[in-house]
């Protein structure tokens, strides 16, 4: 892969020398980024041909639709890189997208990385993990699984029926340690204690594999031969154990529906369109069975293709490291890149993928399936969306905004009696999370429990940041707290320069109060909503929708910063001395750890002690030597 050196022109500059510029561009495949005044990406998008490709976009001829001439009428840079292949840049393109989110790309609304289960067949005695990407080739991966809820179910079944071990410690027959509860409570068959035979163990991994390949009828053959065995030697209690896991394998593959008799491994897709929204959906079917189903939303798609949305979904699923891919995948209609989808596919995955659109029979009929699945989703989907923009239209009435509060970022202070004070920042689109756009931070030269000073340090950081990398301003500022944290943020944002493009409100919980007449006697809580250059605060109504929004934002935000300050806080409290020597790091840490047991017999080990430790040199054993001492 080669990177092309930059081609730039300026908004100022007349035709003439932009087809100068344009007439140099290469005929090869690659990727291209179009960048404004600010050196912000605005589009990244591939081709076979570069050239061709940039240059249809400065077309006069061509009718491009609105969003397009939007976009060249905005371009003031461009970057490119060219690729040996078309898959290379069809697997760059959707890196370059993930890492940037350009403003003109289609969003797709899920960010989210597939769970998979992870069978460490590489190890002595393998163990079953749930995780998400980082695939090796020394493990075995089943999913992919639409949700973590449905692979923790899959890895509780597995754990309940099949004995194996939990343990991270590495086994390899070498060292014993005695046997944790899991063992007690006959959940595992304790390997760490050297006496089960590596055999024995194997058996119990075979039929794990053949449970999450979904192979029922052989699973269910081998323990009901094992059942009948040990009825027969009367061990009826092992029997027992086996009936019981028999009973429950049956009750799980019944639940399963069964689509292809074959067995097969595929993905099904297809969409369905409704106004300006667009659902797509995804049937994942393991060894004929459905596994589970996924669904993605497009808000506002009315001017992108059906080639684009499905390419932007296959490119999600897919595209990513560590993505595994089914040996067939069916779709609603001939892709426009699918020779170049399915060669990245092919080399992605090491084995071949089939990329086909049915046009009868089964497949067929499975295509039609997701088609209905499709509308279903969507229709479920457009009907909360318009509930939610509901929601925020009272917002706006209620508080008096100037603007539909459609993304709204919250910010929250948390220290430990004025020491490891760290922010929050929440995101909130459309009435709900966005977690990938959240963010924490670090406060940094305050002492004590200043509140204020953290606050605009967070917000200075966050918004002087946007303004220089181009990122969109939200709608709405939500604010921990009353007056004195709403005049300082206001200060921040008039500072900036960007006070009167956003709408600034403070949270505020009011004092305890007692109520007249039947109510008599009893204290009520009340929450109050402050604005800037605003003498009044907004009192809200219990129990309203708006309040419930406010509350669920501001409490989102407070638990975001609990979780880092203790993440900090654990981190701390595990800090050992040997990380503030210079030369050690996490893996020489472990390794002096366990080769003297604690940190007690390392202060006592002499200069030629430590140097028996893999990957210590004698100028480093010396440096231990005289820091610990």
């Amino acid at each position: 892969m080669s990177i092309v050196n930059r081609h730039s022109w300026k908004s100022g500059e007349d035709m003439s020398q932009l087809r100068e510029k344009l007439s140099h561009l290469p005929n090869l495949p690659g990727v291209y980024l179009f960048k404004d005044d600010k050196d912000s990406i605005l589009y990244i998008g591939k081709s076979k041909s570069i050239r061709n490709r940039v240059r249809s976009y400065f077309n006069r001829s061509a009718k491009h639709k609105l969003r397009i001439r939007l976009m060249t009428s905005r371009i003031h840079d461009l970057s490119l890189i060219v690729t040996d292949t078309e898959a290379e840049a069809l697997i760059l393109e959707e890196q370059l997208i993930k890492k940037h989110h350009p403003r003109y790309n289609v969003a797709l609304k899920d960010g989210k990385s597939y769970p998979y289960c992870k069978l460490t067949i590489g190890e002595m005695y393998p163990r079953l993990l749930l995780v998400r990407e980082n695939i090796d080739s020394k493990s075995e991966y089943y999913g992919p699984y639409p949700s973590v809820k449905d692979a923790r179910q899959i890895l509780k079944v597995v754990m309940t029926y099949f004995p194996l071990r939990t343990s991270k410690m590495k086994l390899d027959g070498t060292k014993t340690y005695r046997p944790c509860l899991n063992f007690q409570m006959k959940r595992c068959i304790a390997p760490c204690r050297g006496i089960i035979p590596e055999e024995e163990y194997a058996k119990i991994v075979r039929q794990v594999r053949l449970f999450l390949k979904g192979r029922d009828k052989v699973l269910i053959k081998e323990l009901e031969q094992k059942m009948k065995i040990s009825s027969e030697r009367l061990e009826f209690e092992k029997s027992a154990q086996y009936r019981d896991q028999i009973l429950a394998m049956r009750r799980i593959f019944e639940r399963q529906m069964v689509l292809e008799v074959q067995g097969k491994d595929q993905d099904v897709f297809n969409l369905f369109r409704e106004e300006e929204a667009t659902g797509v959906q995804v049937l994942f079917i393991r060894n004929g069975r459905l596994l589970g189903t996924d669904f993605f939303f497009f808000e506002e798609s009315l001017e992108a293709s059906d080639d684009n949305l499905l390419g932007q979904v296959l490119h999600r699923i897919y595209m990513p490291e560590g993505s595994i891919v089914p040996r067939e995948i069916l779709i609603p209609f001939e892709y426009a890149d699918r020779k170049m989808f399915e060669d990245a596919l092919n080399k992605k995955s090491h084995h071949r993928v089939d990329v086909r659109c049915p046009r009868k029979g089964r497949k067929k009929e499975l295509v039609s399936m997701a088609y209905n699945n499709a509308k279903v989703n969507l229709s479920e989907k457009r009907s909360q969306f318009i509930k939610n923009k509901d929601i925020l239209k009272h917002v706006k009435y209620e508080l008096k905004l100037f603007r539909l509060p459609m993304v709204v970022e919250a910010f929250d202070i948390s220290h430990l009696s004025g020491t490891m004070t760290v922010a929050s920042m929440v995101c909130w689109k459309n009435n709900s999370p966005s977690k990938q756009d959240y963010r924490k931070f670090k406060i940094k030269g305050i002492s004590g429990p200043d509140d204020f000073a953290a606050m605009k340090e967070v917000l200075s950081r966050r918004y002087s940041r946007s303004l220089t990398e181009g990122i969109s301003l939200p709608d709405m500022i939500l604010i921990d707290g009353g007056k004195g944290q709403i005049n300082i943020a206001a200060k921040v944002l008039d500072e900036l320069g960007i006070l009167n493009e956003i709408d600034l409100i403070g949270l505020a919980k009011g004092r305890s109060e007692r109520k007249r007449g039947r109510s008599r006697g009893k204290n009520f809580d009340f929450e109050y909503v402050v604005k800037p250059n605003q003498k009044n605060e907004i009192r809200m109504r219990r129990n309203s929708d708006v309040l419930y929004l406010l509350q669920n934002i501001r409490d989102e935000s407070h638990r975001f910063a609990i979780e880092f300050q203790r993440k900090l806080k654990r981190q701390h409290t595990l800090h050992s001395k040997i990380d503030d020597i210079q030369g050690v790091g996490p893996k020489r840490r472990r390794l002096l750890l366990n080769h003297f047991g604690s940190l007690k017999a390392l202060k006592q080990a002499s200069t030629e002690e430590i140097l028996k430790v893999p990957g210590i040199s004698e100028k480093l054993a010396l440096d231990i030597r005289t820091f610990l001492n």
